[in-house]
C-alpha cells in the first residue's frame, strides 16, 4: 500500500511510514511539501521562543554554558559579544537551522545513494534520495510542535536555550550538568533523532531489497560513527 498524495503522506509518515515511503518513491514534489512543513514548524518554534524569552536571562544562560572554564575577564568578553549580537540571534538561529537541515540532508542523500548500491535494483537518483532524507526528518515537526507548546504555556519569560533539547536523553533520563564531558553529547541525542533512524530503516527497506536488520544497520551507521567518535573525544 502507498499514500495517495502529499497530504496523506504527511500523516502516514507518523502512523504508517511504509505507506508514505512507497508513495514518495513514485512521486515528484511531495518532498518539497514536506520540507516546507519542516522548515515552517522550525521557524515558528524559533520565532515563538525568541519573541517570548527575556533577553538578559537568555544571555545569562548562554554565558554560563559557554564559559564553564573561563576566567572572569573571558566571561566578560563573552557577555559583551553576546550582547552585541543579541538582536541577530533569532535570525542566526532561524536561517542557520533551516540551512543546516538542507546541508545535513545533502550529506545524508549522498550516503543513502552510496549504501543503495548494495542493491543492484535500487536505481534511484541523488535527488530522489535527497527527498527520501527529508521524510526521515519529519519527527522534527513533532519536536517543533512540542517547543511551541512549551513556550506558549510557560508561566514566565525566563526561557533557557535548553528548552530546544527538551526531549534529549540527558534531560529525560540522565540529568548531567553543564561542564560534564558527556553533557553536550547527551543533550544532542534525543528521542526524535532515534525516531528518525527508525524511519530511515523503514524507508530503506521500502526502497531496496534489504531486510529490516540490514536497513536498520545502514540507517543507524552514521549516528553510531558520530557518537562513537564523540564518546572517545569526551573520554580523552
Amino acid at each position: 500500500m502507498k499514500s495517495s498524495n502529499a497530504v496523506t503522506a504527511l500523516v502516514d509518515i507518523f502512523i504508517s511510514p511504509s505507506k508514505a515511503f512507497n508513495g514518495v518513491k513514485e512521486a515528484k514534489g511531495w518532498s518539497f511539501v514536506a520540507f516546507i512543513l519542516l522548515a515552517g514548524m522550525l521557524a515558528a518554534s524559533m520565532l515563538a521562543f525568541y519573541n517570548k524569552a527575556d533577553p538578559q536571562f537568555l544571555i545569562d544562560q548562554q554565558v554560563a554554558a559557554a564559559s564553564v572554564d573561563a576566567t572572569i575577564a573571558e566571561q566578560k568578553m563573552i557577555r559583551q559579544s553576546m550582547e552585541q549580537t543579541l538582536d541577530m540571534q533569532v535570525w542566526f538561529a532561524l536561517f542557520g537551522g533551516i540551512i543546516g537541515l538542507a546541508v545535513i540532508n545533502a550529506l545524508m542523500a549522498g550516503y543513502y545513494l552510496f549504501v543503495s548500491k548494495q542493491d543492484p535494483e535500487a536505481n534511484y537518483s541523488y535527488g530522489a534520495w535527497y527527498g527520501f532524507g527529508v521524510w526521515t526528518m519529519m519527527p522534527m515537526v513533532i519536536s517543533s510542535l512540542g517547543i511551541l507548546i512549551l513556550v506558549l504555556t510557560a508561566s514566565n519569560n525566563q526561557l533557557s536555550p535548553t528548552l530546544f533539547n527538551y526531549a534529549s536523553i540527558n534531560q529525560l533520563l540522565i540529568g548531567l550538568e553543564v561542564g560534564h564531558p558527556f553533557y553536550s553529547m547527551l543533550e544532542s541525542l534525543n528521542i526524535f533523532s532515534i525516531w528518525g533512524i527508525v524511519l530511515a530503516a523503514v524507508g530503506l527497506k521500502c526502497w531496496t531489497n534489504f531486510n529490516f536488520n540490514k536497513a536498520l544497520l545502514f540507517a543507524a551507521l552514521p549516528s553510531i560513527a558520530i557518537y562513537g567518535i564523540w564518546t572517545v573525544i569526551a573520554i580523552i
